[in-house]
């Protein structure tokens, strides 16, 4: 498993969406998909890199190649030097140490091209939500790269960096540059590797976020109530499984309380047993493995079973359960019976508990 990943695990915090600048050919992508992390944003300059990075991300949903080069302002005309080790030590900056350290390797040519912040990246490919993890990889460059995320660092949970005692590229930046400017958001230095050049890697974190008390109601209206699923499979009853009356038994255990096959668009829903005003729809999700699977989720609701309303799409966002935060769709006193609950991808559903108030 990555570094990165194993780290925000010992610092408490669930990997939810990940983006990876410098991201090179996309190495990492497998371990990404194995940590439930959704979605994933890979930004990588380089066009030989970056077309490869593109077919192996080709079949991975929501793992997405963006590419450009980051820096602390957008809009402004730079070279991006393209270096001879697959364009792994390209960057902004002259190779400077970089040089003496690493004689093999040599600039190859340059990019003509235009930076872009990382909270424009945000901004325009993950509208809403601020990916919790950040790992750069900016060839000297890493804290320019982190001034452009000035919008988003505060609802960033950890920081993956490449750093460096002594400046590794002509006009590049030290380790301790990068401590100074991320405390000022709250994120510490947590653990440090480095080569007897002193170059290495160090992951930051904030302090695990106390999870905020979910307001309480007087009824859950899902409570026993009947419920059924699209498909039954080997997982069905198996565990912590009981059928689709396992999602509204009231039983938390961040595992699965119903689960399907695996099929194209699978659903699950509960019959109220009356229409009546719904104010929200709480969702824990499976926190235990495979939380991505609910990636799409989709919320309908329905007065008689046969017409349906869309009132929610999670396109692509993983979501919380029991041990963080689930997810809550507001209704303001829609009128329904039925609460369908629905993927739009190839895989099986799962969940721990579904509320309804």
């Amino acid at each position: 498993m990555l570094e990165a990943l194993v780290q925000m695990g010992h610092a408490g915090h669930p990997v939810e969406s990940v983006l990876h600048v410098g991201a090179n050919e996309g190495q990492e992508r497998n371990d990404y998909a194995a940590s439930g992390a959704s979605p994933v944003l890979y930004v990588e300059p380089v066009d030989s890199a970056f077309a490869i990075l593109q077919a192996n991300l080709a079949d991975m949903p929501f793992h997405k190649a963006i590419r450009a080069v980051c820096a602390e302002r957008a809009g402004e005309a730079v070279l991006f030097n393209v270096a001879s080790n697959g364009g792994q030590s390209s960057s902004l900056f002259a190779l400077g140490a970089h040089a003496e350290h690493h004689p093999d390797i040599v600039y190859t040519g340059a990019q003509r091209m235009v930076t872009t912040t990382v909270d424009q990246i945000i901004a325009e490919h993950n509208r809403g939500r601020v990916p919790n993890l950040l790992v750069i990889d900016a060839q000297g460059a890493d804290l320019r790269v982190l001034q452009g995320a000035r919008q988003s660092l505060p609802a960033v949970d950890g920081v993956y960096i490449e750093v460096s005692e002594q400046p590794l590229y002509e006009g590049g930046c030290t380790y301790q540059e990068i401590t100074d400017f991320l405390a000022t958001f709250d994120l510490s230095p947590r653990w440090l590797s480095m080569d007897r050049w002193g170059h290495g890697e160090a992951f930051y974190s904030r302090p695990r976020r106390e999870v905020a008390p979910l307001p309480a109601y007087s009824d859950n209206l899902a409570l026993n109530k009947p419920a059924t699923q699209s498909s039954f499979g080997e997982w069905s009853y198996f565990h912590t499984a009981q059928g689709p009356g396992g999602a509204v038994n009231g039983a938390l255990t961040g595992q699965f309380g119903f689960h399907t096959d695996f099929e194209d668009k699978p659903w699950w829903q509960v019959d109220l047993e009356a229409a009546q005003p719904l104010n929200e729809v709480r969702i824990f999700n499976r926190m235990d493995s495979g939380r991505e699977r609910s990636r799409t989720l989709q919320v309908l609701l329905s007065r008689d079973g046969e017409t349906w309303d869309l009132v929610h799409d999670q396109v692509g966002q993983t979501f919380g359960g029991a041990t963080t935060k689930p997810l809550r769709v507001m209704l303001n006193g829609v009128p329904a019976r039925y609460v369908r609950l629905q993927l739009t991808e190839h895989t099986a559903f799962h969940l721990d508990q579904v509320q309804v108030f």
